[in-house]
């Protein structure tokens, strides 16, 4: 082969690459945009909630939302809120299931549904009726939708995904800046002595309100924690 051959084949591979990189940036710029949400695919009644809610103002991308996560050095500010559930079945099955659960089984209860998902590192935004989701990654941000009191109470939580931990079985969640609450959600499965499995939902929260915090988030905090947990374990049956 001459050096001229080579160099042509050199240069043909350069201009395909760009050409890949022009196509597909443009479209995944666009897709982190918040005017590109599709109110087509949100199922909610009340739809302009998910497209104007508090975690969107003032911003243009998904990417410039962040998890609040906690403040070790200021941890006596923070309530604390533990649920367990035990499974009879093997961990391995149960971390599996938790893991690829699709979206309308997590979000098929009567307090929880889900406005829309946006994710990170895939630059795209997934809907209740995406056929292409893989189920919990990092740098997921879900943007759920939360019936309370029967429906007379309704609010617009955002949440990413920080941490997926396959050694130790974990998935950890944070609240996104800009809501009304901050911290820490993190689900954790341990094996059990009898081979069966243990599921801890441990919370680490505060809002501004005292009151709210110690009064009204962990009653139905509970209820919705509940809820998920049992969506995730009919996937088991």
């Amino acid at each position: 082969m001459n050096i001229e051959t080579l160099t042509e084949r050199i240069w043909k591979k350069f201009l395909s690459l760009l050409v890949i990189i022009l196509i597909f940036s443009p479209l995944s710029f666009a897709q982190s945009c918040i005017n590109t949400i599709d109110t087509d695919h949100i199922f909610q009644k009340r739809k302009k909630k998910f497209i104007k809610n508090k975690y969107l103002l003032n911003i243009n991308s998904f990417d410039e939302l962040n998890p609040t996560g906690i403040d070790d050095n200021d941890s006596l500010s923070y309530s604390y809120q533990y649920e367990t559930y035990y499974l009879k079945d093997d961990i391995n099955k149960v971390w599996k299931s938790y893991k690829n659960i699709s979206l309308p089984e997590i979000y098929s209860g009567h307090i929880v549904s889900l406005g829309f998902m946006y994710s990170k590192k895939k630059k795209k935004i997934f809907y209740i009726d995406s056929n292409n989701y893989e189920g919990m990654r990092e740098g997921q941000v879900f943007f759920i939708n939360l019936d309370l009191l029967g429906g007379l109470k309704r609010l617009v939580v955002a949440y990413e995904i920080t941490k997926v931990d396959d050694d130790n079985k974990t998935i950890q969640f944070c609240y996104i800046n800009n809501g009304v609450s901050e911290g820490t959600q993190r689900i954790i499965l341990s094996k059990t002595e009898d081979g069966h499995t243990k599921v801890q939902h441990n919370t680490i929260y505060r809002s501004q309100s005292k009151i709210r915090d110690k009064f009204l988030y962990p009653g139905f905090h509970k209820m919705i924690v509940k809820e998920l947990h049992k969506n995730l374990m009919i996937t088991l049956r």
